[in-house]
C-alpha cells in the first residue's frame, strides 16, 4: 500500500528554508511497518519503511517506551486483514484508532523536535481515509492539514461527495454499507448510545452518536446538516420515514422519493440524478424504513445506489 515515491514532493514549509526531514506515521500490512522516512527533497510520497512493530532498534528515532506503543497500536491494525474474508469490521473502530494515532505522533513530535517533521496519514483501508487524510503535527500539538498525495490521479465521478444516514437496520444500513464498498465517504447522526434495533450500530459505521436525543432527533440532525434527502421507501409512508419528509418540509430541504416497491426504472435513475444536479447536493442524507418494517429494503437501497453511480460513471 505504500505510495509511490514519484506522487508528491516533499518540500520544506517555506523554499528558502534548508529542508527538514519528514516522518510519516501510517500504518500498513507486514511486521506491522507504520513510520516512514523522506530524508532529501527529492523523494516523493511517503518516503522509506524505518520502523515497524517487530523488535526494537537502537537507531529507531523515539525512544524504546514509545517505541512499544506505536508496536501495540500498529499490530492491533496488521491483525485485522481487512482484505481477508475471515476478517469481521464490524466492530473495528477508526476514530479510536486514529485519535490513539494521533496522540503517538504528538509524542513522537515532542521526542524528535524540531529536527523532523511529523505527519499523520491515515491509511487506504479506512473508508473515510480521504476525510482529513494528512495532517501535520506541531511541536504545540496543532494538528496543520495538507493535500492529499497523489493529486494528478483523478477522482472518480460520483452521485455526490458523502453519505450519512443514522445507522438504523434496513435504509440507512444499505446506504452506509454501499457508501463504504463504493468509495463515497460516509458520516451521520446516531441515537444516544448508537442505538438501533437490532442492539448496536456497529462501529465500522462512522456515525456520531447524540450525547443527548433518540431516533427522532437524530433523524431531524440528519436533514438539517445535509444538502439533501433522498428517502428510500416502500409502501405507505410512516413512522420515521414520515418524519423525515415533515422535518425536510419544515426545513426548507431538498428532498425526493423514491418508491422501490413499484420498481426502479432509468426514468427514475435520470430524475433523481437531475434532482442532485439541480440542488448541487455534496452531501446526501438517505433515509427509509427499518428492515423490520420492510424487509428486503436494505438490498433494494444498495441496488437503487448502485444503479446512481453506475449512471453517473457512464
Amino acid at each position: 500500500m505504500t505510495l509511490a515515491q514519484g506522487d508528491e514532493p516533499m518540500m520544506s514549509s517555506t523554499d528558502r528554508s534548508p529542508f527538514v526531514p519528514i516522518l510519516t506515521v501510517m500504518v500498513d500490512y507486514g511486521n506491522a511497518p507504520f513510520l516512514w522516512l523522506i530524508n532529501n527533497p527529492d523523494q516523493g510520497g511517503i518516503g522509506g519503511d524505518c520502523c515497524d512493530g517487530t523488535f526494537w532498534d537502537e537507531s529507531y528515532l523515539m525512544s524504546e517506551g514509545l517505541w512499544r506503543k506505536f508496536a501495540d497500536w500498529a499490530i492491533a491494525f496488521d491483525q485485522t486483514r481487512f482484505y481477508s474474508e475471515n476478517f469481521d469490521d464490524r466492530d473495528w473502530d477508526w476514530r479510536t484508532f486514529h485519535a490513539r494515532g494521533l496522540h503517538l505522533s504528538h509524542w513522537l513530535k515532542e521526542e524528535v523536535g524540531e529536527a523532523y517533521r511529523v505527519i499523520y496519514k491515515k491509511p487506504g483501508e479506512d473508508p473515510n481515509h480521504r476525510i482529513d487524510e494528512r495532517c501535520e503535527i506541531l511541536i504545540d500539538g496543532t494538528r496543520v492539514p495538507l493535500p492529499l498525495l497523489g493529486r494528478h490521479i483523478p477522482e472518480p465521478v460520483r452521485f455526490c461527495q458523502h453519505l450519512v444516514s443514522g445507522g438504523q437496520t434496513g435504509t440507512d444500513r444499505g446506504a452506509l454499507d454501499f457508501a463504504i464498498q463504493s468509495g463515497y465517504t460516509h458520516g451521520g447522526w446516531a441515537p444516544q448510545g448508537r442505538a438501533a434495533e437490532d442492539g448496536t450500530i456497529p462501529l465500522k459505521y462512522q456515525l456520531t452518536a447524540l450525547v443527548e436525543g433518540g431516533y427522532r432527533q437524530r433523524t431531524r440532525k440528519n436533514v438539517e446538516d445535509s444538502d439533501g434527502t433522498l428517502i428510500v421507501n416502500a409502501g405507505g409512508l410512516e413512522g420515521g420515514t414520515l418524519a423525515t419528509l415533515e422535518f425536510a418540509r419544515q426545513l426548507g430541504k431538498p428532498h425526493f422519493i423514491v418508491q422501490v416497491d413499484a420498481g426502479v426504472s432509468a426514468d427514475v435513475i435520470a430524475s433523481v440524478l437531475a434532482w442532485l444536479r439541480k440542488n448541487a447536493i455534496q452531501t446526501l442524507n438517505v433515509a427509509g424504513p427499518r428492515e423490520s418494517q420492510r424487509p428486503g429494503i436494505y438490498h433494494q437501497t444498495v441496488a437503487l445506489l448502485e444503479a446512481l453511480d453506475a449512471a453517473v460513471r457512464g
